[in-house]
């Protein structure tokens, strides 16, 4: 009876502790504008319309920000080979 006690409570600890490990926070992805200063974010709105990737992913501007002018004619890098 000990041991069958013991054998529950292990698993159901084992078990939430992998739930636990399981679950990934949600972060919201923000950066700072470094044009205009607006706090970009990481989904596409009516106020942000505009994409500018960076090292750290895409984000979304406002519609009268020169950096996504500047990031969208910016020429490719030329391949080495």
């Amino acid at each position: 009876m000990k041991n069958t006690v013991k054998s529950i409570v292990t698993v159901v600890a084992l078990a939430a502790m992998v739930s636990a490990f399981a679950q990934k926070p949600k972060v919201e992805k923000t950066m700072k504008c470094p044009d205009c200063g607006m706090p970009m974010g990481a989904k596409k709105t009516d106020a942000t319309p505009v994409a500018i990737k960076t090292k750290k992913g895409t984000f979304y501007c406002c519609a009268g920000c020169k950096m996504g002018k500047v990031a969208s004619t910016k020429p490719a890098p030329k391949k080495k080979g």
